[in-house]
């Protein structure tokens, strides 16, 4: 028996802490960044639900697609590796992330009517996602985990904390116009 797991095959408790540290200290970042907005901007009142019902239906599916890939990529980080169970939502959760993607396509928010930076993270979304199912089914664990993990990082929890900028949707629920 390792050290990184139990005896009866699964990860040790040393090994699930280890493996969601960047998960929690990912999730503290965000928090951070919007602590900072909501001490720099106003106050924090009862969401408004009004910005996303107006949103464009490309929002929408990109807000929930999101949502969803978030809720969803978090149980995976956490749950047992290699296992049927894995591999449905795993699936699940690449197809939400292509269809968080190529619905950002459509969104043209930042510069109406023209890409913005964040379509760089689209487009790695659209590379990466395949690439790390690819990885997997060829047997490279390592590249798999590397690619999967980083769109979750990145593309979910990093990028969704920008979603909280003063400008944007969810600024506009939370805190106010």
């Amino acid at each position: 028996m390792s050290s990184t797991t139990s005896n009866r095959g699964r990860p040790s408790w040393d090994a699930r802490v280890r493996r969601s540290t960047p998960i929690i200290a990912a999730l503290g970042v965000a928090g951070a960044v919007a602590l900072v907005i909501f001490v720099g901007h106003g106050q924090f009142h009862e969401p408004d639900l009004a910005p996303i019902l107006t949103a464009s239906p490309q929002i929408k599916i990109h807000l929930a697609a999101a949502l969803l890939a978030f809720a969803l990529g978090t149980v995976q980080m956490l749950a047992p590796k290699g296992t049927v169970p894995h591999r449905i939502m795993g699936w699940t959760w690449a197809t939400l992330m292509m269809v968080v993607a190529i619905a950002s396509i459509f969104i043209k928010v930042i510069y109406p009517g023209h890409f913005s930076y964040i379509h760089i993270l689209t487009a790695w979304v659209l590379i990466a996602t395949p690439l790390g199912v690819w990885a997997a089914r060829r047997g490279n664990i390592q590249a798999h985990a590397r690619f999967m993990s980083g769109l979750y990082y990145f593309s979910l929890i990093v990028a969704g904390a920008f979603t909280f900028a003063p400008g944007r949707i969810l600024f506009n629920v939370f805190f106010g116009h």
